[in-house]
C-alpha cells in the first residue's frame, strides 16, 4: 500500500519582510530535514511552494539542496492567495499539486502544513492503519510555559494536518476550489470549510487527541527567540 503526503510551503511570502522571510527560511529548513527523519517508508512526499517562482530565491544553500533533492512542485507567487486568507493559500496549492500527480498508486493523501516540527511518525502511522474516509483533529496548544490554549470546538477541525481516502482528498479539493471566493468574500477560514466538506458530505472518520507537532508562534509578540512561544498540540 502506498500513501502521498502533500507539503505545503510559503516560505517568503510578499507581506512580510526580509528579516522574517529569512527567519521562515531556517524554520522551514529544520522542519523538512526532519520530517524527513520520521515519514514512513510507505509515504511518497511532494513539497508544494507558492511564494517563489525559481530556488535561486532562497538565501539559505541548505535549504536549495533539500528542495531540490526533493519531489517539488512550485505553485508560483501569482498563485498564492495567502495574501488574504492563509489557509486559502494552502488549498490552491493543494488542487494544483493534486492535478500535477497521478495519484492513482495512492490509497491515502495527508495534508500537511511544512513550518512544523514532527516529533514522530505517530500521525502517518495512523494514516497507514486508517480504514474510516478521514483522520481529523482539534488538539488544544499546550506551551512551553505551562499555559493552554484550548482550540475553539464549533463547527471547525483543524487543518495543519489530516489525511482521506484519495478520492475523497480530491473531491475536498474541488469543492475547496469552487468555494474558494465565497469564502475569502466572508472571511471564512479553512478549517470551517474543512468541517463543512465533512458535514456535508456525512463522512466518517477517525480521530487523534493529540498530533505531536512543535510550533514556534512567535507572532504572538515577535520574538522568534522566546521558547516561551514554543507549544505543543
Amino acid at each position: 500500500m502506498k500513501n502521498l503526503a502533500l507539503l505545503f510551503c510559503s516560505i517568503r511570502p510578499k507581506q512580510l519582510n526580509e528579516e522574517i522571510c529569512d527567519f521562515r527560511e531556517e524554520e522551514y529548513l529544520v522542519s523538512l530535514q526532519q520530517f524527513r527523519r520520521i515519514i514512513p517508508k510507505s509515504f511518497d512526499v511532494y513539497i508544494c511552494e507558492n511564494t517563489v517562482d525559481d530556488l535561486d530565491t532562497y538565501k539559505n544553500s541548505e535549504l536549495k539542496k533539500l528542495l531540490k533533492d526533493s519531489k517539488l512542485i512550485l505553485v508560483g507567487k501569482d498563485n498564492n492567495v495567502g495574501t488574504k486568507n492563509k489557509g486559502m493559500g494552502e488549498l490552491v496549492q493543494l488542487k494544483f499539486a493534486l492535478d500535477a500527480i497521478d495519484t492513482s498508486p495512492y490509497e491515502n493523501i495527508s495534508y500537511v502544513t511544512g513550518r512544523r516540527f514532527y516529533t514522530c511518525p505517530y500521525v502517518f502511522e495512523r494514516t497507514e492503519s486508517m480504514s474510516k474516509s478521514a483522520l481529523l483533529s482539534n488538539p488544544d496548544f499546550v506551551f512551553f510555559d505551562g499555559r493552554v490554549l484550548e482550540s475553539y470546538k464549533h463547527n471547525c477541525f483543524n487543518d495543519m494536518f489530516f489525511s482521506m481516502k484519495t478520492q475523497i482528498m480530491k473531491d475536498y479539493a474541488e469543492y475547496s476550489v469552487n468555494r474558494m471566493q465565497y469564502n475569502i468574500s466572508n472571511s471564512i477560514g479553512s478549517e470551517y470549510n474543512l468541517y463543512n466538506f465533512v458535514a456535508e458530505n456525512n463522512l466518517d472518520y477517525e480521530w487523534l487527541e493529540w498530533l505531536g507537532i512543535v510550533r514556534n508562534a512567535w507572532d504572538i509578540d515577535g520574538n522568534k527567540n522566546n521558547l516561551n512561544n514554543y507549544h505543543i498540540c
